[in-house]
């Protein structure tokens, strides 16, 4: 369990920061111009964690998981879609679809629109696999907007999506919306 504030006023000096332990050091240093540090740990730290979930209660490494979450929610998609949705290599998506396949967790069908580029969508067994481990992914969800009052996790889901496209503007050209 989280331990309680240490007394360190956030910037707007109204709560206080809550004790991180060996992040501390690193998170008091600097304020708010570290905010993308701050992150880039957060997004490790769930990261870490949702891997040790995976390792507990399913057979999905996490670039696996990765992929059959957004295929419950797409549908159906293409490794370079996949990819750019999740921010990550092509490599690692189209190795993790070909462990799915071979698994049968995944189906390989042709693309009618480019023949280079495979459509993939979950098998039943796939969807099974998405369903037993929802229930811990929805804990995590849960566990972290605890104690968030509604109008704090409406803020932080709006924040999040401008920090989102402000990255998205940065990045440039290469990485406007695609449709596959």
């Amino acid at each position: 369990m989280a331990k309680k504030a240490t007394g360190t006023p956030f910037a707007g000096g109204v709560a206080e920061m809550p004790h991180l332990g060996v992040l501390d050091d690193i998170w008091q240093r600097g304020g708010l111009r570290n905010l993308p540090l701050h992150l880039v740990l957060v997004a490790k730290l769930i990261d870490r964690y949702v891997g040790g979930l995976l390792a507990r209660h399913s057979s999905l490494s996490l670039a696996e998981w990765r992929v059959v979450a957004q295929l419950s929610i797409m549908t159906h998609g293409t490794v370079r879609g996949m990819a750019r949705r999740a921010c990550v290599d092509p490599a690692e998506v189209s190795r993790s679809a070909a462990a799915l396949v071979g698994r049968g967790l995944l189906r390989r069908e042709d693309n009618a629109h480019d023949r280079r580029s495979p459509r993939f969508s979950l098998t039943a067994q796939g969807m099974a696999e998405f369903a037993r481990f929802r229930p811990h992914w929805e804990r995590l969800s849960r566990t972290l907007m605890m104690g968030l009052e509604p109008s704090e996790a409406v803020v932080i889901e709006r924040s999040l999506a401008r920090f989102a496209r402000s990255c998205l503007d940065l990045l440039g050209e290469g990485w406007k919306e695609t449709s596959t």
